[in-house]
Order: C-alpha cells, then sequence, then structure tokens
C-alpha cells in the first residue's frame, strides 16, 4: 500500500512525504509483521517545479528573440520612411498650410510609437541571459526613488501613497541599471494596479534576516539560494487582495489577471533578475495584500 501526504512543522515549512506499507512474511508464508518506509519528495518535488520553470524560461527566451529581431526590421523601416516624409514636409514651401502641419503632427505620433514598441522590444531582449552585459556600481535606492517619484505624479496612482523604508547600510551592487530599472517599474506598476484607491505601497530595503555574508538565503517560498558575497532584499508590498495560489507559486508566460495584460511582465522581471544572479518570490502578506521579494548579490558574482 503506498499513498503521499503533505506535513505541516512547526516553523510553517511544509513536506510532502510518500508513505508505504509492505507486509513481512516468513519462510512459510505466515505474516510477521509490515516494514513502513517513509520518503520526503520535497526535493524532489522542488526540483521538478524549477526544471519546469527553467524550461518555460528558456522557452520564453527563444521566443523574445525571435519575436523581437522579427519586429525590429519592419519597425526600422516605418521609422525611417516617416523620418523621411516629415523631412520633405518640411522643404515644401506649403509647409505653413493647415494640411502640412497636421500631417507633419501624424509623423511625430508616428516616431514617438515606433520609439515606444522599440523600447517594448529592448524590454522583452533584457530578459535573455547575455554575455555581453555591462554590469555597473548601482545604488539600488537611487533607482527606487526615480521610480517612485515617477509614480508618485502619475494620475494613475489614484491617491496612493508611498512608503520607503530603507537599510542606509546597503552596499552598491553590480548589475544592468536599465534592466534593473525595468523590474522594479513593472513590479511598482502591479502594485498600484492591484492597490485599492487612497491606499499605502510600501518599498523595503534591507539584509535577509539572519543571512551573514556568504551564507544561504532562505526564500519566502522555501528556497535556498546563495552568493559569496551576501544578499540584499528588496520587497514591494501592496494592500490589494494577494497572489491566488497558482500565481504565487508559478508564474507562467501569458498568464495574467488583468484585462489588457499579457502575462509577460513578471516572468521577464524574473529572468532579469536570474540574470543577475538573483532571485525573484511572490507572496501573501498575513494582513493582507501582496509582497514581491527580490534578492540581488552583493560584491562580485
Amino acid at each position: 500500500v503506498q499513498s503521499g501526504l503533505t506535513i505541516t512543522s512547526v516553523d510553517g515549512s511544509k513536506f510532502n512525504l510518500s508513505v508505504s506499507v509492505s507486509p513481512l512474511l516468513r519462510s512459510d508464508g505466515a505474516l510477521e509483521g509490515v516494514a513502513l518506509l517513509i520518503r520526503d519528495e520535497t526535493l524532489l518535488k522542488e526540483l521538478d517545479r524549477s526544471q519546469r520553470r527553467a524550461d518555460q524560461l528558456a522557452t520564453l527566451g527563444v521566443l523574445n528573440v525571435g519575436m523581437a529581431h522579427e519586429i525590429k526590421n519592419p519597425l526600422g523601416g516605418i521609422k525611417g520612411a516617416t523620418q523621411l516624409l516629415k523631412s520633405e514636409i518640411a522643404d515644401d514651401t506649403r509647409q505653413d498650410s493647415p494640411q502640412s502641419s497636421s500631417i507633419d503632427e501624424y509623423c511625430d505620433v508616428i516616431l514617438r510609437e515606433v520609439d515606444r514598441i522599440d523600447g517594448l522590444l529592448e524590454g522583452l531582449l533584457a530578459a535573455v541571459p547575455r554575455g555581453d552585459l555591462r554590469h555597473l556600481d548601482i545604488n539600488i535606492h537611487e533607482i527606487l526613488n526615480e521610480i517612485v517619484t515617477l509614480l508618485d505624479l502619475s494620475e494613475d496612482t489614484h491617491g496612493l501613497t508611498f512608503e520607503r523604508i530603507y537599510d542606509p547600510s546597503l552596499p552598491h551592487i553590480q548589475g544592468d541599471r536599465n534592466g534593473l530599472t525595468q523590474v522594479f517599474l513593472n513590479l511598482l506598476k502591479n502594485a498600484v494596479e492591484a492597490s485599492p484607491p487612497g491606499g499605502k505601497i510600501i518599498v523595503r530595503t534591507l539584509v535577509p534576516v539572519g543571512a551573514p555574508v556568504g551564507a544561504p538565503v532562505t526564500t519566502a517560498s522555501g528556497q535556498k539560494t546563495s552568493h559569496r558575497g551576501g544578499f540584499l532584499e528588496v520587497d514591494v508590498e501592496d494592500g490589494g487582495q494577494g497572489f491566488d495560489t497558482d500565481v504565487k507559486e508559478f508564474a507562467a508566460p501569458f498568464f495574467t489577471t488583468k484585462p489588457k495584460g499579457v502575462g509577460l511582465g513578471l516572468v521577464i522581471s524574473e529572468q532579469i533578475v536570474q540574470n543577475h544572479g538573483g532571485s525573484l518570490v511572490l507572496d501573501n502578506q498575513e494582513d493582507g495584500g501582496a509582497v514581491v521579494r527580490v534578492f540581488l548579490p552583493l560584491g562580485a558574482g
């Protein structure tokens, strides 16, 4: 007889156990007893989850590169043709006519939208691991402050307040500024969309508790990750309804709960963080709301 069960330890950790019972028979066939075999399959399940996650991210990486390059080629042609059209309008002797002015304005709209699409494609490419990324010294608080200031001025924040709780002793990290800016901009935008009007979003930086330099870090999902220089942690907390269990444990590409979302934001953010040697964890707060924890390595990787 074989069955599986899940037990919870006193510290809240969950273990997946496989239990099998087999009879012990004497040489004459009489029952002498039973053998009870208990196996901890937690690690096997975590390895299976990690492998499926790696397969998804690898597929996403191939898709990103192919889609970005295929779209960038005609996009360059559109931009070039629009710039030529705009130049011809500027040289036209009738450029002061209302019609010429309108066409010139339309050209500006096209160019702005082309640049916006190009920026989105660069964001997709940023999620693909590349050896040519130039990692520089970065003050993580500067990036967070720039994004919070930008969002605070936006009309989309519907009366939200931002609380910044920073550890001033945190050193600089090595990373790609554009990539990390995209990560935290995406996470904070998600927090804004999830929060009720007039709510509060907390941005917190810290060194994970009980994790001295070089020690393994246990993330909120129970995963262990280590780095010889230690880690810093950035938390983005909102006052929304939190993550559903499926999303919290396995945010899949193209899965989204937003009416106009495409389901790539969290996956791309996670890949960029992993490219930096870190990890991204989705969790729910005990008193309600979601929290996204980003772990980034300190020192040389």
